[in-house]
């Protein structure tokens, strides 16, 4: 591998600073260091003012301010070394180092007239190779009453004096695994090559032949292939492609045979089955060139790939591993001089998820090509078994080859946005859904108790100022007429609610609704092991007509569905708003985890154990009455569940379809889960969403086996039905 650019840099200033700067230095020789004891010679505070100075410039190199260290240089250091050119020798040192920090102490001072010598010890502490110590003396000159340095490339590193230089091999460690619940494969490693060609090695008789073949297996045609090759300088290794090995295998032999063709093998990261939860593992890139120095500071190398999304990410320390290196000094001939350190790579740690395997892919392949979100949640504990976000897409194609290059881009440009996590940054209107927050604050406030009254009928006259309707008139059917307020919930009834949203707002609890919101999660990030988003919940509704608009989860309220998975997970549990969690356990292949799951409580539902049963009743009535909006849609479905339909409008568009619940099996071998659902511009919640729900409260109780019945895009499961044929027309 060619050295870093920055180093090339600095190997040009070393020099420069050695032939404009040494003629000019005290001749430096090597002391003895005497463990802080100060040897003065003549005034005994020109003696103090040298050493000031130098642990001045020695402690503005421990915070890494260089324009400080650099005022303290003498004018003719300075003249001959620009600080642009001092800081890049500086920070190329620290990166080729993989500095964490410097310390740094004064030995001696040796004061003579006008010039001073001080000793010092400077400990390098690195992230490769351990810790590295060195003395120096730094000479210095009074220049117009104080006193300067005179800057020499030995003050960095003593070793580097006489046009050495330093070189670090890195050693790879191998990246950690990702895992199911159950030990399932999720990320691994398979065996892959590199191929490129070195341009000085091809045979003319032979390029064509060449360029055809490499064209053949990469995103290259042959003609812009010898076009690259042409500006590529004889000597050096142009990569053109990464394949798998059984990709490469039909080709292999061609490629061989040709002068000028290199292939090494590698490990590659390597995703199963197309991508698993892809919006929550990620994926790898190489390290952009706008963190390339922080990442190489690190100890990486610079070709290397990086998680740059999902648990790839936020899991990069631990998965990547403690990389190994050796540290040489190399002559400035290119020889090697001595080996000053080394140390071995330490694989990285693997993961486990909490992810079902079989539960994530069968949810994967029900949404056709619906744009959709599904989060399965353990109702006690905040495990998340299933992440689905819809469309999905290939994370291989991030990490493969080029050949794979038209795909990856393809995802950038799809108006569906396949990488975009609707899951947990999808920030959506909940509609009917959030009427469960509603009903806790209209009872949490005093005005309403579970069996307080109201007629629902198609519309209601509200704030005195606007007239706002029920879904049911859009649907052709009889009103609700009287209903309890745990039956306005189980119908879903809007004029129920909009009068709980003006009246909580005419009795000045203007601010309730959100603080009752803000009580169940919303309004906040979940912390979630990934990104998530914190939706918008106002601190008030600012007008009554807004209030009645929130109380049916319309106007400002925006959510995730993660936020609403784990708040029915805590209506479910009793209370408890359990952080959710994508990480089972963390830890080598073999030997004892460093971390193992257990629940992390974030507070509890501000609500009374009165309010929470008769929030949970309308729940069940929702599912299991003849009334109820979700009852139509788990018919047939033999676990027990609650839930709750949603159909929110939106402005650009139809309906989003919601539906959020959770089972009630209370089976001691398989806990008992909150799935929340949403498909975007698609309809009612009931017709859309709630068949979903279903299907994964099916494949949860059967191991993946029972389907629970089709989707209304379905021809059978999880196959799309073919669209309609467009009827012939007759031609005059």
């Amino acid at each position: 591998m060619k050295p870093h650019p920055r180093w090339l840099r600095f190997q040009s200033l070393v020099v420069l600073t050695l032939v404009s700067v040494l003629a000019a230095c005290l001749p430096v020789g090597t002391v003895t260091p005497q463990a802080t004891r100060t040897i003065r010679r003549g005034d005994a505070a020109m003696a103090a003012a040298a050493q000031q100075t130098v642990e001045g410039f020695l402690g503005a190199w421990e915070v890494e301010d260089y324009p400080a260290m650099y005022a303290f240089l003498s004018p003719l250091s300075q003249d001959a070394l620009a600080l642009e050119e001092f800081t890049e020798i500086y920070e190329n040192f620290a990166t080729t180092l993989t500095l964490r920090s410097v310390s740094a102490s004064v030995l001696s001072t040796l004061v003579d007239d006008a010039r001073a010598e001080v000793a010092y010890r400077v400990e390098y502490d690195t992230r490769l190779v351990g810790t590295l110590s060195s003395d120096t003396v730094a000479a210095l000159t009074r220049e117009q009453g104080s006193w300067r340095i005179q800057w020499e490339v030995g003050l960095v590193f003593p070793e580097l004096r006489g046009g050495n230089r330093l070189e670090l091999l890195h050693q790879l460690p191998s990246r950690g695994r990702i895992f199911d619940r159950d030990g399932a494969p999720l990320a691994a490693y398979e065996n892959a090559l590199a191929i490129g060609v070195v341009p000085g090695q091809i045979l003319p008789e032979q390029a064509d032949s060449l360029y055809a073949a490499l064209a053949e297996i990469s995103y290259y045609t042959p003609d812009s292939l010898a076009r690259v090759i042409a500006a590529t300088p004889d000597d050096w290794y142009l990569p053109v492609v990464s394949l798998t090995q059984s990709a490469v295998a039909p080709h292999i032999e061609t490629l061989r045979s040709l002068s000028g063709v290199r292939i090494d093998e590698f490990r590659q990261r390597f995703y199963l089955d197309g991508g698993v939860a892809p919006h929550a593992l990620g994926y790898l890139l190489f390290i952009p060139e706008e963190k390339l120095d922080e990442y190489l500071r690190l100890g990486y190398r610079q070709d290397e790939r990086i998680g740059a999304y999902g648990l790839e990410a936020a899991y990069e320390p631990e998965l990547a591993g403690q990389h190994g290196a050796t540290l040489y000094l190399m002559g400035p001939g290119g020889e090697i001089l001595s080996l000053l350190a080394s140390s071995d790579p330490v694989p990285g740690q693997s993961l486990t998820t909490t992810l079902d395997k079989t539960l994530q892919m069968r949810l994967q392949a029900s949404l056709g090509d619906l744009r959709a979100a599904v989060v399965v949640m353990e109702a006690d504990t905040g495990r998340v078994l299933a992440l689905v976000s819809n469309p999905s897409f290939d994370p291989n194609a991030f990490d493969l080859t080029e050949i794979d290059r038209s795909l990856m881009e393809s995802y950038f440009t799809d108006p569906a946005q396949p990488l975009f996590n609707r899951a947990t940054q999808g920030q959506y209107p909940l509609g009917s859904v959030f009427k469960v927050i509603s009903m806790s604050a209209a009872l949490e406030s005093g005005l309403y108790r579970p069996g307080s009254r109201f007629f629902c009928g198609h519309s209601l006259w509200v704030c005195d100022s606007v007239t706002l309707y029920d879904w049911t008139l859009g649907y052709g059917t009889a009103a609700s007429g009287d209903l309890t307020l745990q039956e306005g919930l189980m119908r879903s009834c809007n004029p129920w609610f909009y009068r709980i949203g003006e009246n909580l707002y005419t009795e000045d609890m203007d601010g309730v609704l959100s603080e009752m919101a803000y009580g169940f999660g919303l309004g906040a990030v979940t912390g979630i092991e990934i990104a998530d988003a914190p939706g918008n919940i106002p601190a008030t509704a600012g007008t009554c007509v807004n209030s009645a608009q929130i109380a049916i989860g319309q106007g400002e309220v925006l959510v995730t569905p993660l936020q609403v998975a784990a708040f029915f997970a805590a209506l479910a549990n009793g209370g408890t708003l359990n952080r959710p969690a994508l990480i089972e356990a963390i830890g080598p292949l073999t030997g004892e985890p460093t971390y193992v799951f257990s629940p992390d409580p974030q507070g509890q539902l501000p609500v009374s154990e009165a309010t929470l049963a008769a929030v949970t009743e309308a729940l069940r009535l929702v599912t299991e009455e003849t009334r109820g909006t979700g009852y139509w849609a788990m018919q047939g479905l033999s676990i027990p569940v609650s839930g709750k339909t949603g159909t929110a409008e939106t402005p650009t568009g139809r309906s989003h379809a919601w539906f959020a619940g959770y089972t009630r099996a209370n089976d001691p071998d398989r806990p008992d889960i909150a799935v929340a659902v949403i498909v975007e511009n698609s309809g009612e919640g009931s017709v859309m969403a709630a068949p979903v729900f279903r299907r994964a409260v099916a494949l949860y109780f059967s191991d993946g086996e029972d389907p629970g019945g089709l989707m209304p895009w379905e021809s059978e499961p999880y196959v799309p039905s073919e669209p309609e044929p467009e009827p012939a027309t007759s031609e005059e």
